[in-house]
């Protein structure tokens, strides 16, 4: 008998719809699986009198008789990543220092959700700022892969991912700068999609002025992560370039597929070395492909230590600009690391940076301007050990492990292209080993459309059922 926690977005709105069960059941199960012990250090701040609030006024409007034009995933459980200010709910920023922040206003990220009927469970745990590929913060226990609770869940995702993973929602939102969707979801086997620059408005406050920075959705099924970008997109923000959108990205999942060219892209821009499990994860993804009719062809992605090198001055810009204001002694010591790089940029050094970054993206484009997809490994090894990139006594050290580990990510943040990790590869020890697949700006549709056939062809939802929790960190 299949339990509620491991019903998907879109099974739960199929059983809301049949009567067997509502929101109020289905928020009360969860909340206790997270209440019974949040293994997987998936949440800083669970919302537990709000959700049952929000449960119960969910199930009001499904009996009543206008429930046809409730929202696709009306009274969906979800979870917010404790970035986006979410008002009468504390909002850490993964810090210290906004250990007892209680913000009085919503970011529009989470205006979006709350106008679609999502119900968020509780804030989902980040690095402080953002400012980690890891998850391992002051305020909150570290999240950690849901396969092996000896693993980290990657970041600044990581708490939204693991609480994908581990079942403790269908559905959770995250933001992306630098991998920062993408490295989670290949670390606890789920499904993340970077999106389009300008896709998913960010409203007034939430723009990082660099256009690297986008909001995306995690889930265990391509299906779910459709369904959730079409309440994600149900708005446009005044003065922001938006790409076309599709009436439908759930019905993109079931259009067919045309036969597209495939450019399998094998290295790290980084020139850090690719696991060989990593690596043959992308290359049979690409055989599957092929074996499908599709045309594919190799190529090798270049290191490129000057592009690299110059994102991590625009990121350093953002992390500064954050934390300016603060005193850096209660931070993190990659964030007081960054934080003083940021203090030493001037204004021509930012902008020369910007403008390497921008060539090389455009260079990006116009190399693989024959292929429809890109595949890459998601990230350049199989999930690392809780602490293993962090290195409180050499900041720049860490700065450095982390770029090795994220690779390509930087990639489709810096074109502003649509990116999705699936977990399409598996580690000898069972851990997951997420492959990546990049369209051009805009064709979200096409990426998931070539997701769900993926799905299909090598289908991972079993793999949910044999996750290794009981592995001892």
């Amino acid at each position: 008998m299949t339990e509620l926690h491991e019903l998907t977005a879109l099974q739960l709105t199929a059983a809301y719809r049949r009567g067997e069960t509502g929101p109020v059941d289905v928020v009360e199960h969860l909340l206790a699986r997270i209440g019974d012990g949040d293994r997987v250090g998936a949440f800083t701040t669970v919302s537990a009198d709000r959700a049952r609030a929000a449960a119960a006024g969910a199930e009001r409007a499904l009996r009543s008789v206008d429930r046809a034009g409730l929202p696709r995933l009306f009274g969906v459980p979800t979870a917010v990543k404790d970035l986006e200010a979410t008002a009468g709910v504390r909002t850490t920023l993964g810090s210290a220092l906004f250990r007892d922040w209680v913000p009085g206003h919503d970011d529009e990220i989470v205006a979006v959700m709350a106008d679609a009927g999502l119900i968020s469970l509780g804030k989902t745990t980040v690095p402080e700022f953002g400012a980690a590929c890891y998850t391992e913060p002051e305020v909150a226990a570290p999240a950690r892969s849901p396969f092996d609770l000896g693993r980290s869940a990657a970041g600044s995702s990581g708490g939204a991912a693991a609480a994908v993973g581990a079942l403790l929602v269908p559905i959770a939102q995250g933001s992306d700068t630098a991998g920062s969707v993408r490295s989670p979801a290949s670390a606890c086997g789920v499904v993340g999609l970077k999106t389009s620059r300008g896709l998913i408005t960010a409203g007034p406050d939430g723009n990082d002025g660099m256009g690297l920075s986008v909001r995306g959705p995690l889930a265990r099924t391509v299906r779910d992560t459709a369904a959730f970008l079409d309440a994600l997109t149900t708005r446009t923000g005044v003065g922001t370039v938006h790409p076309p959108r599709v009436d439908s990205y759930e019905r993109a999942c079931d259009a067919p597929v045309p036969r597209l060219r495939i450019a399998l892209a094998q290295g790290s821009v980084s020139g850090a070395p690719v696991d060989p499990e990593v690596a043959a994860a992308s290359e049979f993804t690409a055989r599957t492909l092929a074996g499908l009719g599709h045309e594919v062809f190799a190529r090798d992605q270049a290191p490129d230590p000057e592009f690299t090198e110059s994102f991590q001055t625009m990121f350093t810009a953002l992390v500064g600009s954050r934390t300016m204001a603060f005193d850096g002694a209660s931070m993190r010591p990659i964030v007081r690391h960054l934080r003083a790089r940021s203090q030493e940029l001037t204004s021509g050094e930012l902008a020369a940076a910007i403008g390497v970054v921008q060539a090389r993206a455009r260079a990006w484009t116009l190399g693989h301007a024959d292929a429809d997809v890109v595949i890459t490994p998601t990230v350049t090894t199989p999930p690392t050990r809780v602490g293993q990139l962090r290195d409180d006594a050499d900041p720049a050290a860490e700065l450095a492990a982390m770029t090795a580990f994220t690779g390509n990510t930087i990639l489709a943040n810096a074109t502003g292209f649509p990116a999705i990790s699936l977990p399409l590869g598996w580690s000898s020890q069972g851990l997951p080993l997420g492959v990546s697949l990049t369209a051009g700006w805009g064709r979200e549709d096409l990426l998931l459309g070539v997701s769900a056939v993926l799905e299909e062809a090598l289908p991972w939802a079993h793999r949910y059922g044999d996750r290794a929790e009981a592995r001892t960190p």
